[in-house]
Parts: C-alpha cells; structure tokens; sequence
C-alpha cells in the first residue's frame, strides 16, 4: 500500500503541488488564483491529444450508431449473439467502445491530486516536497483577486463553475451528437450530464476549497473555447474543400 501511495505521490502530487507553487513565485503579483488558471492551461493543453481522442472515438461511435442498432434490433433476445456482433462490429470498423472513457479515467485521479493539493498544499509545512529548482515561496496568500479566500468554499465560484459546466456539457453533447435517434439510457445520462451536474457541482462549492472550483470554472472555458475553435476551423476546412470540388468540377 506505502507503494502505491508514493507512486500516487510521486507521479500526481508532488508535480502538480512544485507546478503551483513554481508558478505562484515566478508570475508578477504572487497571486494564487492566476497561478490556478496558469496551472489550468498548462494541464489542458498537457492533455489536449488525449480529449483529441477521445472526442474522436465519440464520432466514431456515433457514426456507427445506425449499424449497433440494427445488430441489437436482430439479436435482441440473445445477449451472447448481440455482443457478438457488436464485438465483431468494433474490430471491422476499427472503434473501441471503451476509449471515450480514457478521458475520464485520467482526469479522476487528477482531480483528486488537485483537491488534495488545494487542500492541504498551502500548509508550508509540505515545502520538504519542493523539487530543488523550485524557490521556496514563504507564506502563501490564499485570498486571490483581493476578494476571495481559496481555501474556503465561495457562492460565487461555484455559480460560475456550475454555468460553464453546463455550457460545456452542451457543447460537448453538440459535437458528439448523431443523427441517430438515442435511447433511453443515453437520453438520461445527457440529461444529468447537462443539468444535474451543474446543480451538483454548485452544491459541493459550498464545502470544497474554491481554488479547485475555480479550476474547474478555468478547465470549462477552455473546453469551451476550444470547441468553438475547432468548430470554426471545421467549418473553414469544409468550405474550402467545397470550392476546391467545384473548381474542379468546372
């Protein structure tokens, strides 16, 4: 268990804790909260081929999703057949079903090494855990902006994480989206990932350190961001390819 706590510690912790604090020290004003949302870039762009992918395999799955339905249509009394077919589906168009759910996989141990590190990292008593190049930044200044303590849960961060959740929750479901007509299931898991999340991360602002929820307020604009970005350059490239054919045509 000692094992698998230092490799938790060594791997997640300790880097995240010496990327805060080396930017808490480096940037102008010493101010914890700009340091978060440098820390938030840092790490969504870190992981930006990882969300490529797993935005990919969404599309995938969505593109097929005419082909999985008349496969469950034709073997629904035979569960052995139906994952059959569907496993047999997966290998001939080259689509793992499980790999939309990598993102999600890498961003929960994350979360929790962020919560720990907001936690409790502002305690200098963890400055032992500083790599050698990283200077040592005397007391930490938990109140960010002049306004907000966060170390403490704060109403306001938490109302803004909870809009752009659901922005980007939206933009998310917008962009995986198929012309297929869903299921119940899918239907139910969209609707609580649009509205019952919010509301969920809304409350937990209440007793969560606010330096997390305002990750999570800087990790959503950046999704949504970064959706809008690809949307347009989709759209260009779709228009140029259009004029490209009919030059060609003409």
């Amino acid at each position: 268990m000692n094992f698998f706590l230092q490799l938790y510690t060594e791997i997640l912790w300790r880097p995240i804790f010496n990327a805060l604090i080396g930017l808490y020290t480096i940037l102008p004003g010493q101010d914890l909260g700009v340091a978060i949302i440098a820390l938030t870039i840092a790490i969504r762009l870190l992981l930006l081929p990882l969300f490529h992918h797993t935005q990919k395999s969404q599309r995938e799955l969505s593109r097929i999703q005419p082909k999985i339905k008349e496969i469950q249509a034709a073997h629904k009394n035979n569960k052995e057949a139906q994952s059959k077919a569907l496993m047999e589906l997966y290998a001939a168009e080259r689509v793992n079903p499980f790999s939309g759910c990598l993102g999600a996989l890498v961003q929960l141990p994350l979360l929790i090494a962020l919560f720990q590190v907001f936690q409790s990292g502002f305690d200098m008593g963890h400055t032992q855990y500083l790599y050698s190049f990283i200077p040592q930044p005397g007391a930490i200044k938990t109140v960010s902006f002049g306004l907000i303590d966060l170390s403490h849960g704060n109403l306001v961060l938490g109302t803004l994480a909870a809009i752009t959740q659901y922005f980007q929750a939206r933009a998310a479901l917008a962009s995986s989206a198929s012309s297929a007509p869903q299921n119940s299931f899918t239907k139910s898991l969209n609707w609580q990932m649009l509205y019952l999340f919010p509301i969920l991360i809304l409350l937990w602002s209440y007793n969560l350190p606010s330096a997390l929820t305002l990750y999570w307020t800087a990790a959503n604009v950046f999704a949504i961001v970064q959706e809008r970005i690809l949307r347009l350059f989709a759209k260009s490239f779709a228009k140029l390819c259009r004029s490209s054919l009919k030059e060609h045509g003409t």
